[in-house]
């Protein structure tokens, strides 16, 4: 292969495997409305979402450590195995039980792009790396617009259980094309000793947090059995961290987010996710809120969806451009540009949030810029991190965004909730509330550009 030849077979393979777990991650959303009037309990149906967000994120570390020691392409497989089935569990289940445990197998497939962006650095000429996990969040893109206009249509056309079918075909569909077009992967396991302790304790300990952050609303913040799943999660990764620092080998090595880039990179994201990536949060309720409220532009759900459309469908040139931009002016400059546009489209929202037309054009804007920081944060890492632990950094940066999402998610709705406009027994948040959260998401992303500037310089650190 020569340093200018990109070898499309495997990035389109790649590129279906991550569109499959994008769609996995989206699809659900189009059935949430009938599923809600089969169960008869929203907060029930929630866990659909819940559990997947949960698994994935608690997976992603591990899933990529276990591919980095035994050979990515293989347990990359093994996932969309795991996809599909869970996928036709959802599909032939008849109690929510069954439904819920589909669902929950189908979590792990969320690890799919930490093994992409390991196998496109195991793969491809080091020139060629910053676009080709560009390529790969595109893919999520457009597996994330594909899962919500095709649930849609399956869900209007058939039931919801076509959507568990068409997820279990495209799973088969990425295992045929990564089994085909992947070069299989060295094994990474060497002669000295792993500590599976170290990495074992990682996964439940960051479940039981996760669990807090997205039940403790529900449960209470500050009741018994919440506090409890905090307390026994935070001190399960305390254990975990101490184990890792002492361990020759740990499964999962705490250590590399010490290396500078890593370190920034990982920052930067947990600012992010608790600011800009609120941003379905925020505009639903936005965009749905009746008109008597001000702000409110009063859209049905599916309006509300589609405004989204744009942006999910511009989104597919935002990761390749930062991949472009990572390889030509480096990370720092990448980074900094993708929160700048991204900060841009939430001061537009604020200067004026009056129309349809005007807030799909800022969506635009916003989900360009996100898109941008989704591509180049990867890259970065995985440029810093050791070859052998490529897909383990990359999926403890997923587990980041995934905890300061749950965060961001709190905090946007207690914004929201500090001054509200009431009409009989609707209750709304006012336009200060709005203005309010703006600030904070916009302080957010100056904050991400600001901790960007941290980065090593105009290269892309080895």
């Amino acid at each position: 292969m020569t340093a200018h030849r990109m070898p499309w077979g495997l990035i389109a393979a790649l590129w279906v495997a991550e569109m499959a777990s994008a769609f996995e991650s989206a699809m659900i959303l189009a059935a949430l409305k009938v599923l809600v009037a089969q169960f008869h309990d929203p907060a029930l149906v929630g866990w659909l979402v819940t559990g997947f967000l949960i698994v994935g994120a608690a997976a992603s570390a591990v899933v990529g450590r276990l591919g980095d020691l035994y050979g990515r392409r293989r347990v990359l497989l093994i996932v969309l195995t795991l996809g599909a089935v869970g996928s036709l569990i959802s599909a032939a289940s008849n109690s929510f039980g069954m439904l819920l445990a589909g669902r929950v197998l189908q979590g792990v497939t969320a690890t799919i792009l930490p093994l992409c962006i390991g196998l496109v650095r195991e793969n491809l000429p080091e020139d060629r790396v910053p676009s080709g996990i560009g390529l790969m969040i595109s893919g999520a893109s457009v597996g994330t617009a594909a899962g919500l206009i095709a649930g849609g249509v399956i869900v209007d056309h058939f039931s919801w259980h076509g959507i568990f079918v068409a997820s279990a075909g495209f799973c088969a569909a990425a295992w045929i094309a990564v089994r085909a077009l992947v070069p299989v992967s060295p094994a990474g396991v060497s002669g000295e000793p792993i500590d599976w302790l170290s990495g074992l304790l990682f996964a439940p300990g960051v479940t039981l947090v996760l669990l807090y952050l997205m039940g403790g609303k529900a449960w209470g913040w500050s009741s018994a059995p919440a506090l409890g799943l905090l307390l026994a999660g935070i001190a399960l990764c305390v254990w975990w961290v101490r184990l890792s620092l002492r361990s020759a080998n740990p499964l999962i090595d705490v250590r590399t987010l010490g290396n500078r880039a890593i370190a920034v990179c990982c920052g930067a994201s947990a600012l992010v996710a608790m600011g800009t990536m609120q941003i379905t949060v925020f505009f639903s309720l936005l965009l749905q809120a009746p008109t008597w409220t001000i702000a409110g532009l009063g859209l049905t759900a599916t309006v509300a969806g589609l405004a989204k459309l744009p942006s999910n469908l511009t989104s597919i040139l935002a990761g390749p451009l930062g991949g472009w931009l990572t390889g030509r002016g480096g990370g720092r400059f990448a980074m900094v540009t993708g929160g700048l546009i991204t900060t841009l489209g939430w001061v537009l929202v604020m200067i004026d949030a009056s129309s349809v037309p005007i807030i799909i054009a800022e969506l635009i804007v916003i989900s360009f810029g996100t898109t941008m920081l989704f591509a180049v944060a990867p890259t970065i890492i995985a440029a810093a991190a050791p070859p052998q632990r490529t897909s383990e950094v990359v999926g403890m940066l997923g587990v980041i965004r995934s905890l300061f999402m749950g965060i961001g998610s709190q905090l946007v709705a207690t914004l929201l909730a500090v001054d509200s406009v009431t009409n009989g027994r609707e209750t709304y948040p006012s336009p200060f509330a709005y203005q309010v959260t703006l600030g904070a998401i916009i302080a957010l992303s100056l904050g991400a550009v600001a901790v960007s500037l941290a980065l090593p310089g105009r290269k892309v650190p080895r």
